[in-house]
């Protein structure tokens, strides 16, 4: 497990991020505030690495991650065909790549979600990853996504009312999973949850979970 414990804290290499309420801050006075919700996706990269053999080679595969970022966009982005918006990799420091490594250990994944998302939401990188940072902060997941060794079976309503009982303020619709299917199992392979641009949870103005009753979750090998 490479996060710290099972939230991300913002503690991570001793650097503090601003909150989000800045972010919003930063945007309004940029006269670009954000109109739609965030949503940010979590990957569960044991699932993930078995269903796409073409990522094997990644950090996230290789090393033994359980949960990273996938990236952070709008709920209307979602709805729509992904435009790149930038060619250009983000522009952060040192310090700032250090620390989204522990989140998002693939250089590869930063720069897709920056060029995607990111760079399509009229906000320079450093916001754009400081949001990401704060909205991370802000998310509990089971011990469960932790577990070493054999695959699980679970509920998927279980598991949804254990992960809302986890995250004070999170409505019911503020967050889904998302499965996919290889051969006769089907594994949990995103969380996505829903919040407002001050950076509360928030229900999902676009709600599309696609799990069936019962799901596996991968175990770290």
């Amino acid at each position: 497990m490479k996060w710290c414990g099972v939230i991300v804290q913002a503690c991570l290499l001793g650097v503090l991020w601003p909150p989000v309420s800045v972010l919003a801050e930063e945007q309004t006075a940029n006269a670009q505030p954000i109109k739609h919700r965030y949503l940010l996706s979590i990957n569960l990269a044991p699932a993930s690495c078995t269903l796409h053999p073409e990522t094997r080679e990644l950090r996230q595969c290789q090393e033994g991650y359980s949960l990273i970022v996938h990236g952070l966009w709008t709920e209307k982005s979602a709805t729509n065909k992904p435009t790149i918006c930038s060619d250009k990799p983000p522009e952060l420091s040192p310090v700032q790549q250090r620390v989204l490594e522990k989140l998002m250990p693939d250089e590869t994944v930063r720069n897709a979600a920056w060029q995607k998302y990111g760079a399509c939401m009229g906000l320079t990188a450093q916001q754009y990853f400081r949001a990401i940072m704060s909205y991370t902060n802000k998310l509990k997941l089971p011990e469960m996504f932790k577990e070493e060794g054999l695959d699980r079976q679970v509920d998927r309503d279980e598991l949804a009312a254990a992960i809302q009982k986890l995250n004070t303020g999170l409505p019911e619709k503020g967050f889904y999973l998302r499965c996919q299917t290889k051969q006769d199992k089907t594994f949990l392979t995103e969380v996505r949850v829903c919040y407002d641009k001050e950076g509360q949870f928030a229900e999902c103005k676009t709600f599309k979970p696609n799990c069936p009753d019962y799901i596996t979750l991968r175990a770290i090998k």
